[in-house]
Parts: C-alpha cells; sequence; structure tokens
C-alpha cells in the first residue's frame, strides 16, 4: 500500500524524533511526504501536553486536522504524549481519529492500514528499530534519541504518564545512527532522550552514557556532539566518567541540568531529588574540571509551595550560578499529576514574580556574554539564520550569529565576537572589515 503522509510534531525533541521514525516506517511502506494536509492520504499530528496552554494548542490542532480529515477523507493519527496521557480527551475532539501511543510510533503502519488505536505497550520496544538517517536530518542538525522515559515521579509532570519507563536504544545502534549521519555531512548530532543520564539502566542494568560518548567519540568525521537534559539527581552517580568523557573535542561542553527551584522545600514538594546545595556542587564539579562550561538550566515559577521567600531563595541562585541559558516557564496545573490537587499560587502573582525573574535572567546573560566581546574563537557554522546570517556554535554551544557570506554549513571558522545579547552572541569572520 502507498499514498501521501503530513505530519506536524510539536513540543520536544523526542516527539520530532518519533515523528522521524513514524515517517521513516511509512516511507518503507511507500509513502511519501507531502507539505500540504489537504494533498495527504494520512495525517499526522504528534502532541505536547507538558502544559496547559501546550494542550489548548493541540485542541486547535487537532480540530483543524481533523476537519481536513473529514473534507479529503484522509486517515487522521493523532500521536504523542496527548494522545497517550489523554485519550479520552483526543477521542471528543476527533472521534475519528486513530490514536498512536509514544511507545507504539514504531508501529504506525498498522494504526494506518488496520484503523486501530496502539495504546498498549507493544511486544517490542521502538528504540529496537531506527529511523532513516535521511529523515531524521534537518540541514546541517540531526536528533538521535537514545532513551525514552525517566526514573523520576515529578509531581508537576503529565509527560511522566505518557512516557513511564525507560527504553534505552542498544548502544551500538545509537553509534551507527550517529556515524551514518555523519557520513551525510550533519555537522551538529543532539543526543535526546527525557533524561539521558539514565541510558542504559534498562538494557544494561546500568548507566552507560560515559561509555556512548566514548564510542561516539572514537567516530571519524569533523563533527559535534550536544548532549541532551540530565537529572541532577541522574547525573551524579556517573558524574566523575560523565566528566572525563565530555573533555573529548567531539562533544560540546554544554550541560542541561534544570534546578526547577531554588528552595529546598519547593524541591521535596515537587519530588526533586536532590537539594540545592547538592546541584551547587554538581555546577561547581563540572565548571571546575571544563572550564568554560555552559550550564542550562530550567525554573518552573509559582510552583505549590512556593512563597515570596522560596521565590526570593531561586532569584539568588540565578545570580549565585550565574546561568548562561535559563527557560523560565510559569508552572500551569496538569491533569492527574499530584501538584494540581495541592493549594496554588495566584496567577497575578505567577505572571509578576515570572516577570522579575526574567528581568534577573536576561541582566545575569547579558553580563556573562558580555565577556565574550572583543575575543577570538574557532565556531563551526551550523546552518543559515531564520532571520539572515548564519548560525554557529563556540565550543561550549553558545551561539554566534554570523553575517551572511561568512561561510557554509559544516565550516569551521576563526570568528571575532563584536557584541552580545543576553540570549546570544554576534560576530564576524577574524579579520574581516566592519
Amino acid at each position: 500500500m502507498a499514498g501521501r503522509v503530513y505530519a506536524e510534531t510539536y513540543g520536544c525533541a523526542l516527539n520530532r524524533a518519533d515523528t522521524a521514525l513514524m515517517l521513516s516506517v511509512l516511507g518503507r511502506r511507500g509513502y511519501r511526504v507531502v507539505e500540504d494536509p489537504e494533498e495527504a492520504d494520512v495525517i499526522i499530528v504528534n502532541t505536547c501536553t507538558v502544559r496547559s496552554e501546550t494542550e489548548e494548542r493541540m485542541r486547535r490542532a487537532i480540530r483543524r486536522l481533523a476537519g481536513v480529515a473529514r473534507r479529503t477523507g484522509a486517515r487522521l493519527v493523532v500521536a504523542g504524549c496527548m494522545a497517550t496521557a489523554q485519550p479520552f480527551t483526543v477521542k471528543r475532539l476527533a472521534p475519528d481519529a486513530v490514536l498512536v501511543a509514544t511507545h507504539s510510533v514504531h508501529l504506525v503502519d498498522k494504526a494506518v492500514e488496520e484503523g486501530r488505536d496502539l495504546l498498549e505497550e507493544p511486544p517490542r520496544p521502538k528504540t529496537l528499530y531506527s529511523p532513516d538517517p535521511g529523515v531524521m536530518q534537518r540541514g546541517g542538525v540531526a536528533e538521535v534519541p537514545v532513551a525514552d522515559g525517566c526514573l523520576g515521579d515529578c509531581s508537576f509532570c503529565l509527560t511522566k504518564l505518557a512516557r513511564r519507563r525507560v527504553y534505552s536504544r542498544p548502544l551500538e545502534s545509537v553509534v551507527s545512527l550517529v556515524s551514518s549521519l555523519a557520513r551525510r555531512g550533519v555537522v551538529e548530532v543532539r543526543l535526546t532522550g527525557q533524561d539521558v543520564a539514565v541510558y542504559g539502566v534498562d538494557l544494561y542494568g546500568r548507566r552507560m552514557l560515559p561509555r556512548l560518548l566514548e564510542e561516539i567519540a572514537s567516530l571519524p568525521g569533523r563533527f559535534m556532539v550536544r548532549v541532551g537534559m540530565m537529572s541532577p539527581d541522574q547525573v551524579e552517580p556517573i558524574l566523575d566518567e560523565f566528566i572525563e568523557a565530555m573533555r573529548r573535542p567531539r562533544f560540546f561542553k554544554f550541560f542541561h541540568l534544570p534546578v526547577q527551584s531554588g528552595d529546598d522545600h519547593v524541591l521535596r514538594v515537587m519530588k526533586r531529588r536532590y537539594t540545592v546545595d547538592q546541584y551547587r556542587a554538581l555546577v561547581r564539579e563540572i565548571r571546575g574540571k571544563i572550564p568554560g562550561a555552559m550550564i542550562a538550566t530550567d525554573i518552573i515559577v509559582g510552583h505549590p509551595g512556593e512563597d515570596e521567600e522560596a521565590f526570593e531563595n531561586t532569584v539568588r541562585l540565578v545570580e549565585e550560578l550565574r546561568f548562561e541559558r535559563v527557560h523560565v516557564a510559569q508552572y500551569t496545573p496538569r491533569p492527574r499529576t499530584v501538584a494540581a490537587g495541592l493549594p496554588q499560587v495566584p496567577d497575578p502573582v505567577k505572571k509578576a514574580r515570572s516577570k522579575r525573574l526574567m528581568k534577573t535572567v536576561e541582566r545575569v546573560g547579558l553580563e556573562e556574554h558580555s565577556r565574550y566581546v572583543g575575543s577570538r574563537a574557532e565556531a563551526v557554522i551550523v546552518s543559515r539564520g531564520e532571520r539572515g546570517g548564519l548560525d554557529a556554535k563556540l565550543y561550549n554551544y553558545m551561539p554566534v550569529v554570523l553575517p551572511p557570506g561568512s561561510g557554509r554549513p559544516g565550516e569551521w571558522r576563526c570568528v571575532e565576537v563584536v557584541s552580545a545579547t543576553w540570549y546570544d552572541l554576534r560576530g564576524t569572520p577574524c579579520g574581516a572589515k566592519r
């Protein structure tokens, strides 16, 4: 059977990887990708439901694509976290849709051709199936999913209900995918997962991230690798080996370690398994052994249990640890989570705190980034920028925007940093006239 398939993907890198796997499976069945849902025989929407406003956006997308499917007779497939954690809600929006859970995306052909929902755990996990490298690649960048699920049980998280268990991709499969992408000219490989630090616990009985990195470091080619998000408590047991592996030139010196709050009481309410002091020690250990390392973090503002003192503790932690990249999100209650049943912080208070924290984040970011101005460094050009120019990355994943014509994606250039914003740097090729 052959036809045309259209896909929309929302949310995280894991969702994008799941879409790549679904398109790969259907491509092997003869389907070809189209850019217009009106032309498709199969319409896939891969959903995210991490926040309430995200869920509302998903509702609009599902209604819109369900309308297209009714007009054209196409099969509508709703996949992703909303289909998995809130299937009743999805069916109310689109009764004729076929639902595919996050753990069953590798069986999407059965959903399409048999018209049945795939919500149960499959006998073989999706991590034993590999997407086609050509589908994974987006210009000079590709995301390689190494693990699904996490070992945590955070009180605010609905994603935990959609990705309940840890499923790791076999080490040799990850290495093979990375090698194939490098041969295709990929410049930046992003190792992704809900919590990359737990990679291997299900397959090998222990955390295998350091071993995986050593294998990837030995591959030929001049490509770079960014390691994805890690829970602080899960990286701690392998910290020495992990830091040693991250010293290798192959890896951006970039560490995404969500702190979520700078207050111990709030962390306990969140059911996070570390203290603020443990987080501080983790960051200092990394920075002490890898000079210039970039620490990125996530913070939830207004979580139940956050009073004014707790919020001030979070602001002080941002000022103390001088994060180079911070994602700030106002807490929104999610169904079927513990935090949704707790006393809530009023919305106006959350909004005011969020604005204040963002001012601190922007000030600290600009101060830290301004230290790069006037310096010279090697940078890899990753892609053409969405708003013109070229997007390049320094050794620690610091983004540098270069003028058009400064080079081509995949090339390394000596760049001089000429200015900074709180989010990125602006540069020119060394020796260029300004």
